[in-house]
């Protein structure tokens, strides 16, 4: 029976391990996938670390590691883990769960995280109208662009971001049903 420690490991970590191949060619794909999500929110402004992690969250098995876990399969330090995964509780995209009869604590996605990050988008298109309204009173007369171009794209997002949620409330309904 395979430990938790070896389950966690990315796919690709030593031999192939049974059904569904934890090495070769499926390794290499997991592999190139946390790499890439790593990638995508490093460019979006969490650290490269934070970025493996949630890249690692969303196809490790189990999808519950330990921070232990964690650190052992990305070849991470245990403080950078601890640090990470603090900042990702905090934001919302990593969730501490309990696993009864264990002592350490466990991390996972939260369910629906995509779809409450994406929900919570009126928050920061609020926040981006409070911005551009401020900014009226600072207006530069050189390059006004600069606050121009914020207000613009504030009234388009006000405008379309109603109709974009209801949009996709109706079609996450349907994906449920």
């Amino acid at each position: 029976m395979m430990s938790r420690a070896d389950a966690a490991q990315p796919v690709g970590e030593g031999a192939s391990r049974g059904p569904g191949g934890r090495g070769g060619a499926a390794a290499a794909a997991r592999r190139d996938f946390v790499a890439r999500v790593a990638a995508y929110w490093e460019r979006g402004g969490l650290t490269h670390a934070a970025g493996t992690i949630l890249g690692h969250l969303m196809v490790c098995e189990p999808a519950d590691p330990t921070q232990a876990e964690l650190a052992d399969a990305l070849g991470l330090s245990a403080g950078s883990v601890s640090t990470q995964l603090s900042q990702l509780q905090a934001i919302g995209m990593v969730e501490r769960v309990r696993v009864p009869g264990e002592r350490a604590a466990h991390y996972q996605l939260p369910r629906d995280m995509w779809t409450e990050i994406l929900m919570s988008e009126q928050e920061r298109i609020a926040g981006l109208r409070s911005l551009a309204t401020a900014a009226e009173a600072v207006r530069p007369a050189e390059r006004p662009d600069r606050i121009g171009s914020l207000d613009a794209m504030v009234r388009f997002w006000e405008q379309e971001w109603p109709g974009t949620q209801r949009r996709l409330d109706e079609f996450l309904r349907k994906e449920r049903s």
